[in-house]
């Protein structure tokens, strides 16, 4: 009998960069109504945490991220792990877990760039980006919340809200009309958009 998988902790980064405030050495990152001031190194981590620099694929959590700031030569990023994420600039979840209907109950997913949709060549792949640079793809599914996950006031009511139109439309597989699975979808597939500056994770406008 085979052994079922343990979950997969992801590390995403929450907030929006608004760029260095050079006065003060640090980075400025937008959370909700609140604009928190990072230090670099604090900053390098929390930037490490939107996806592998490589461009890898695979799922991005804390090992990743202490990983590639021990390449990079920064010291303390295990502190600083911690730090980002007690001040809600940082959420380590578990996809398909408690920790996931957590998150999805306190952000909301903010596209940062524009839907380009799909081609007649390549109808199953949408694309994020603008007309001369091309940001992220991803499944009609992940484009659809991409496009109006922003229009709900958290990332789980926009997971319902799009699970009851596709059952609507007639769709009954479990990862078009299951809010839980919509969201486990997504938040596997979300650091590609993250490391691209697709999509921002927010607090800003949440309503329980």
């Amino acid at each position: 009998m085979s052994v079922p998988a343990a979950p997969v902790e992801l590390v995403l980064p929450i907030g929006h960069s608004l760029g260095l405030a050079a006065d003060r050495g640090a980075v400025q990152v937008r959370l909700g109504a609140d604009v928190e001031e990072l230090d670099l190194a604090e900053f390098a981590v929390w930037s490490l945490a939107h996806g592998d620099p490589a461009g890898g694929d695979a799922p991005w959590g804390a090992a990743g991220v202490l990983a590639a700031a021990e390449q990079a030569g920064l010291a303390g990023a295990e502190g600083h792990l911690a730090s980002l994420a007690g001040r809600g600039l940082l959420a380590r979840v578990e996809p398909g877990g408690p920790s996931a209907r957590d998150l999805a109950d306190r952000v909301r997913l903010m596209p940062l760039t524009t839907g380009l949709g799909n081609t007649a060549r390549s109808p199953l792949v949408h694309r994020m980006g603008t007309t001369d640079h091309l940001l992220a793809v991803g499944s009609s599914t992940t484009y659809d919340l991409f496009a109006w996950a922003h229009l709900e006031t958290s990332l789980w009511r926009a997971c319902t809200a799009a699970a009851t139109i596709a059952a609507r439309a007639g769709a009954t597989d479990p990862g078009l009309v299951e809010p839980a699975e919509l969201l486990t979808g997504l938040l596997t597939a979300l650091h590609p958009l993250l490391a691209t500056g697709a999509v921002c994770l927010d607090t800003w406008g949440v309503a329980a």
